[in-house]
């Protein structure tokens, strides 16, 4: 038989811990270099937060590619159809934003590995367009680079501060230790009239995630991770950030490139929302506070 004096505060221990043993935060999502499968447009619960889509181009063709390859059913790996951005904090407190780039599929439902021009869902690969986007040769500058700034709190219609590209550089020299030269580094403004590719400064270690594969017939598409989003940009649900990119060669010659204009991404479609307290941790605090109010009468009773 439980003591009434205790009782209270035995119901109150016991559905505290019930409530503890709630599950943590759900995992990121699964990269396996399908965009569209990994990064579902809409997904998401209050814990991981929303699957956020940004257009980039409205059509196969929008960017141009040489008829040949038009002609072979084919649509480039650079053209960039969408950019899916989804943000988990994990309940250790680690906070990372992953990066899905997706591209066009051709009439066959196949895509080119990302960023081979000639289209070719074989990958195959030609001297002026080499299969990996890391490769150190004269003939490659291929890059994917997307520029991320904060808010700005006096013009909130525009970027404010720039605080990192991420991304493969297009000068080689300048490639991080990730798959295909991937890094997260400063912004160099210095050189940005060569374009986004180029803006590559130094590395940040503390934000670099990984790039998931060499994109392949296998894993076709582009992903990424960026460790420690938050503190890089300042993400909150009140507070999103800016976004700029660019993915292309300026010296493949059979197929243009994709951009993507300064963008603002909103907090409150990232972020995890804080989910709705247990039925157990409403009832162990009700508890509480009746066993506290009970103990005090009874101490007035006895004065």
């Amino acid at each position: 038989m439980v003591h009434r004096r205790k009782g209270p505060w035995g119901l109150a221990l016991g559905a505290l811990v019930a409530c503890a043993s709630a599950p943590a935060l759900a995992a990121p999502v699964n990269l396996t270099g399908y965009v569209e499968k990994d990064f579902k447009a809409g997904s998401g619960t209050s814990e991981t937060g929303k699957v956020f889509v940004q257009p980039v181009t409205s059509s196969p063709n929008e960017i141009g590619q040489a008829d040949w390859i038009t002609n072979n059913g084919w649509v480039s790996g650079w053209n960039v159809k969408d950019i899916r951005f989804s943000y988990n904090q994990d309940a250790g407190g680690a906070n990372t934003l992953a990066v899905g780039v997706n591209t066009w599929a051709n009439k066959a439902g196949q895509y080119a590995p990302f960023g081979q021009a000639n289209g070719d869902p074989a990958g195959k690969a030609e001297a002026y367009d080499p299969a990996h986007l890391g490769a150190n040769t004269p003939n490659s500058d291929k890059s994917i680079a997307l520029v991320f700034a904060k808010e700005n709190p006096n013009d909130p219609g525009k970027p404010g501060q720039i605080v990192a590209v991420a991304g493969v550089p297009a000068d080689k020299s300048l490639n991080g230790s990730g798959i295909n030269g991937f890094t997260v580094s400063t912004y160099d403004a210095s050189r940005e009239d060569g374009g986004y590719g180029y803006t590559f400064g130094k590395p940040l270690p503390q934000y670099s995630g990984n790039l998931a594969f060499d994109p392949s017939p296998s894993h076709p598409q582009l992903e990424f991770t960026i460790n420690n989003f938050k503190d890089l940009v300042g993400l909150s649900k009140d507070s999103g950030f800016w976004v700029a990119g660019y993915a292309g060669s300026a010296i493949d010659g059979i197929a243009g490139e994709s951009y993507l204009g300064w963008t603002h991404i909103p907090g409150d479609q990232l972020v995890p929302q804080l989910p709705v307290p247990e039925p157990a941790a409403v009832l162990a605090w009700a508890l509480i506070g009746g066993a506290a109010a009970w103990k005090l009468r009874r101490r007035a009773i006895a004065a």
